[in-house]
């Protein structure tokens, strides 16, 4: 009987062992081989293959609306007239752009249009609007320093192949990205590389304990408290990893237990 699911993506597997040279195919083969079952190879984010990335070079009111932004974007050697209605739009942020003729997630075709009688040639996206996360109180804010012109998903390092592997109940070492990628360096006789090595926790805490009151069920528990940390948004990196398995990025906090 099948226990669970691994899910993982190549760039995340890369990150613990070299598996360069080999095709998303042969990875397959060699999982297969390792006796887990192989359910998905799939290319990510594909949908949002034609989305840019652009620079709001200008920000004027709406002359006709108080809440509207009649904003100028320069995509590569053109510039966009786009009408934007987010509170957080404003002149030198990089953006996400679908130009007219894009479909974004959800079958939504983006076309010319004009928007309280202004000209509006495309559309400056939110997470939500690009299935990232829930998040619309504003448009989607990229690094500063993004290169205009590019492709969204180049630019913010989105290519990537996600692997979902079925596990059998004998085979909980491979219920993590490490686990997995530990099985992948010894059949590609690769050296392993852990984030983290002989870490010292120097210091213990005694501002509480933790009783195990069934040893032979639970031989060993741990616990740390962790003391003045600021919850808000996880960094662009942790964000990405989530995103990719499916799961939606929610705050530093809950992503970091859930990576």
């Amino acid at each position: 009987t099948k226990n669970n699911a691994m899910k993982f993506t190549l760039n995340w597997l890369k990150k613990y062992t070299d598996i360069d040279g080999l095709s998303p195919e042969q990875l397959g083969e060699q999982l297969t081989m390792l006796g887990l079952e192989v359910d998905a190879i799939l290319p990510l984010y594909q949908e949002l293959s034609d989305l840019k990335t652009g620079l709001v070079v200008s920000a004027e009111r709406h002359p006709d609306a108080d809440k509207l932004t009649l904003c100028q974007v320069q995509i590569g050697e053109e510039t966009h007239q786009i009408v934007c209605g987010a509170p957080n739009v404003r002149e030198g942020l990089a953006v996400v752009v679908a130009l007219p003729g894009t479909v974004l997630p959800g079958d939504f075709k983006i076309k010319k249009s004009k928007i309280r009688g202004v000209a509006s040639a495309g559309m400056i996206c939110s997470e939500r609007e690009l299935g990232l996360s829930n998040e619309h109180d504003g448009i989607m804010e990229l690094p500063e320093g993004t290169e205009h012109g590019q492709s969204f998903i180049t630019a913010m390092g989105l290519e990537d192949t996600f692997v979902e592997v079925d596990l059998t109940p004998n085979r909980p070492d491979c219920a993590s990205v490490i686990g997995t990628a530990r099985e992948v360096a010894g059949i590609l006789r690769k050296p392993l590389n852990l984030p983290v090595r002989d870490a010292v926790i120097k210091n213990t805490s005694t501002d509480f304990e933790v009783e195990v009151e069934s040893s032979e069920l639970c031989p060993r528990y741990a616990g740390r408290l962790i003391k003045n940390v600021t919850i808000g948004q996880s960094p662009w990196w942790l964000k990405k990893h989530l995103l990719s398995i499916g799961l939606r990025p929610i705050n530093n906090i809950v992503d970091i237990t859930n990576l």
